[in-house]
């Protein structure tokens, strides 16, 4: 008997979100296992000419219509049930967008689910360090996500990233543990790997400007990056030791992180290219110094195994999953402590062996981490629960 099981890819279509590039990943690795006693069905809102749908079997769920009443969206839905109906197994990698929390509404009676959940920073860290805005907007955006998770995770299987995350998840959720299964992501090893520094250099210098030695820093803002507290620690690197390398933070920022660096005096000597094509990131990662990646939490922290791959030492924080990722391949920091982390990029910087010993590690350390576990894994985890074990 062949086991079909339906993934939810409509955050591929959303854009190079972590989120997004997670679907991807996976989905690619299991369309290459030739597998007959599991089909791949991608099940996404609305037809898409992204390769990643070339050749593969694929349903349009399409639930969200702006101009159609109430009875015909519950229309729409009953004909998508029927048209599903025949899966075993619906994964959905991340429980937002258009498809699938209605789906997994109409599958939980006669499909076993399974859902992926990256993180619950909302519940273990303050909520300004992972919202922006008032306090009474923050404090109900916290209870709607638990809302939703509870409603989802009840009765359904679930996937986390980290056994950090799986602890912190059993703990604030109060979801049986034997329910969660931990499979790590992967990383795409034919794109982030060590490349010849000459030729990376002239590429960075030709379409970013950027020939000097620098600190980098990778994310999308949110408050839990810590992206205020990098600054603050550049700007102590700078005032006292004055070291000569610039700090490079990619990913698109809040005017007030640019406000603060015009205040402590280092235009000039932080430069934000933005977001930048994927295939430019490991060029960056090859030719940086050091990563700084001192978050207040990750689920995961797939950026500290990008840098690694790269041969690109490491400096990440000690709490949450990221010691779990790194291993014994990065310097730990205290990402509440400023200066803690200013004196270890200034140790790093300063010792050419610890670099080198660190890129070996590091690069050791990346190769376990492969898109190609990551989906055997899976379809063991669709075949638990299908079987339901």
């Amino acid at each position: 008997m062949t086991l079909k099981v339906g993934i939810i890819t409509d955050s591929i279509e959303r854009g190079p979100t972590s989120i997004g590039n997670y679907t991807r990943n996976l989905v690619k690795a299991l369309l290459k296992i030739k597998n007959n006693e599991t089909e791949i069905i991608l099940i996404h809102e609305a037809k898409s000419s992204d390769p990643i749908y070339d050749g593969a079997k694929e349903v349009i769920a399409s639930l969200r219509k702006n101009d159609l009443p109430l009875f015909r969206i519950v229309s729409s839905m009953k004909a998508v049930q029927e048209t599903l109906r025949n899966l075993d197994v619906v994964h959905i990698p991340h429980l937002a967008g258009a498809v699938a929390p209605p789906l997994a509404f109409a599958f939980k009676n006669f499909i076993s689910l399974i859902v992926t959940l990256h993180g619950v920073a909302p519940l273990v860290v303050p909520p300004k360090l992972y919202y922006e805005g008032r306090a009474y907007v923050q404090r109900a955006l916290v209870q709607v996500q638990v809302l939703k998770w509870k409603l989802f995770f009840k009765n359904n299987s679930m996937i986390a990233v980290s056994f950090s995350e799986k602890r912190n998840i059993v703990n604030k959720l109060n979801i049986p543990e034997e329910k969660i299964k931990v499979i790590y992501h992967g990383i795409d090893h034919e794109n982030f790997r060590p490349m010849n520094d000459h030729e990376v250099r002239e590429e960075l210098h030709q379409k970013y400007g950027i020939d000097f030695d620098f600190i980098l820093h990778v994310s999308s803002f949110q408050p839990k990056k810590n992206v205020e507290g990098i600054v603050r620690a550049f700007s102590i690197l700078k005032k006292k030791y004055k070291i000569r390398e610039r700090f490079v933070i990619l990913g698109k920022q809040p005017e007030s992180i640019k406000v603060l660096v015009e205040d402590l005096g280092l235009s000039g000597e932080v430069i934000f290219p933005g977001h930048v094509p994927y295939e430019d990131l490991p060029k960056f990662y090859n030719l940086a110094t050091t990563f700084i990646f001192p978050s207040f939490h990750e689920g995961f922290g797939m950026p500290i195994l990008e840098a690694m791959a790269c041969g690109c030492p490491v400096i990440t924080s000690n709490i949450f999953s990221m010691p779990e990722i790194a291993g014994e391949a990065a310097i730990l920091v205290n990402p509440y402590d400023v200066r803690e982390i200013a004196e270890a990029i200034f140790t790093l910087i300063s010792d050419e062996s610890l670099r080198r010993e660190l890129s070996k590690k590091g690069l050791k350390r990346a190769k376990q981490f492969t898109w190609e576990r990551c989906a055997k894994e899976h379809l063991k985890v669709y075949g638990e629960v299908y079987h339901g074990i």
